[in-house]
């Protein structure tokens, strides 16, 4: 190609009288970007570059530019406390202090212990060191610290398998006994029927491909369970088993983007005891979407994909409580995040302008924003993500954004959920799960039973 390139430019010169000497350099970087218009002669590219390529060479000036812009913007400090608190993010490096190395005299101990001596000294030292790693090793909590745990996510979520008997309390007070997942149905196409909706409140994970939407589910649905969460020896490279996952359907996971490829519905139940005699089962859908933006697939698919997606967000009716928007925490909103929510709006528009005498209303769900991927972020650039994420979703929609706050989460194992220090779980999915266990109806109290207590 080089060749025949340098050919080409040589003869096109040829005709203008011009010499220009090009070394085996030049012509690798004009295959690359050096045309006949960089050379101001006025003719045709010989091969013209894709928009990809444009915005590629074209865009490093404005891209340094906003991350400029990005670092200049203010820190929130109480912002910035919630995210140490959480702990979410990659905290500020604290400078180490050298320890002083130890100042030894001339004159030593001249004094020389007998061997039963010596064997005493040592024994009493190594008795010593395993009270203290004893010490260090954290205990499985009691049953009467393990019911009031602030590291238990609320019911419906996580899925304890009824064959155990495994029965929690929560924070207010009723005895709870988790249920195992269930996949109650899928959508492939557009037209196919979604699963029938008894009443159950669903919430809707949307984002771009490859942004953590599957991983974040399976985080949701089965993180945070074990009321005995001890501090396990780590090993670089490798997750502790305590930490992984339990058995139980889960979403497909994979660092190829467009591996979803259909709409998937989970459903969570727990059943609470109230009384002895009393029981009440609460339950929520959550709801697995494929991705938009760049897929391994044909842009025919991933056109029905995002048809799809429109069609189930405008036209499942008041039992999508929330679509849960995910971003990515290093890049924040971008083109095709954009563009989803345009295309959203202005079907909207449309169909509610053809539509006015009918009695169906098309309404665009609340939209909270999820910002993924927190672990590989700095505390201070989280603070300044939330910010710009809040402008750039209210310049997006139409109508005025909701209040809901923005979540900070990160779906690695051991990380972001099933990291427990101290009585704090970290990571954040935690958070989120109590944010989306407020949508489940809660069971009340008779006050025949209340009186009976009393």
């Amino acid at each position: 190609q080089s060749k025949l390139l340098s050919t080409m430019i040589v003869s096109q010169l040829a005709r203008r009288s011009v010499c220009v000497c090009l070394s085996k350099s030049a012509l690798r970087r004009s295959s690359r970007t050096i045309t006949l218009q960089t050379l101001c002669l006025g003719t045709e590219p010989l091969h013209k570059t894709s928009s990809v390529q444009q915005t590629r060479y074209l865009s490093n000036d404005q891209l340094q530019s906003n991350r400029a812009a990005f670092k200049t913007m203010p820190v929130d400090l109480k912002l910035l406390e919630y995210i140490e608190r959480i702990g979410v993010g990659i905290p500020k490096r604290k400078p180490r202090k050298r320890p002083q190395r130890k100042r030894y005299s001339r004159k030593h101990d001249t004094t020389v212990l007998d061997t039963q001596e010596e064997l005493d000294f040592f024994r009493q030292r190594i008795g010593n060191l395993k009270k203290e790693r004893r010490a260090r090793k954290k205990r499985p909590l009691s049953d009467s610290r393990a019911a009031v745990s602030p590291c238990l996510p609320p019911p419906p979520f996580a899925s304890t398998p009824s064959d155990q008997g495994a029965h929690e309390t929560s924070a207010e007070g009723y005895k709870v006994k988790r249920r195992p997942v269930k996949v109650i149905g899928w959508a492939n196409v557009l037209g196919e029927r979604f699963p029938k909706n008894k009443g159950l409140p669903e919430v809707a994970l949307a984002g771009r491909s490859n942004v953590g939407k599957s991983t974040l589910l399976n985080a949701l649905l089965y993180g945070n369970q074990d009321n005995s969460l001890e501090r396990q020896n780590r090993r670089r490279g490798k997750v502790p088993e305590g930490k992984k996952l339990p058995k139980g359907p889960k979403a497909v996971t994979s660092d190829r983007p467009g591996e979803t490829r259909r709409i998937t519905f989970y459903q969570l139940s727990s059943e609470i005891i109230v009384d002895k005699d009393e029981k009440a089962i609460t339950s929520m859908l959550l709801v697995d979407l494929p991705g938009y933006g760049f897929a391994y697939a044909s842009e025919e698919v991933a056109q029905d994909w995002k048809n799809l997606m429109k069609d189930y967000i405008l036209h499942r009716g008041k039992s999508l409580k929330r679509v849960l928007l995910l971003i990515d925490a290093r890049h924040g909103m971008k083109k095709p995040d954009r563009d989803f929510l345009e295309d959203l709006q202005s079907v909207v528009y449309t169909e509610t302008q053809q539509d006015d005498r009918s009695k169906k209303s098309v309404e665009l769900p609340p939209i909270q924003l999820v910002l993924t991927k927190c672990d590989l972020v700095s505390q201070a650039d989280l603070a300044r993500r939330v910010v710009q994420a809040k402008e750039q979703l209210s310049d997006c929609l139409r109508r005025e954004p909701s209040s809901l706050p923005v979540m900070l989460v990160s779906a690695k194992p051991g990380v972001g959920f099933n990291n427990v220090r101290g009585d704090r779980a970290l990571g954040g999915v935690l958070e989120l799960q109590r944010e989306i266990a407020a949508l489940a109806p809660k069971p009340e109290r008779n006050s025949r039973s209340q009186n009976n207590k009393k």
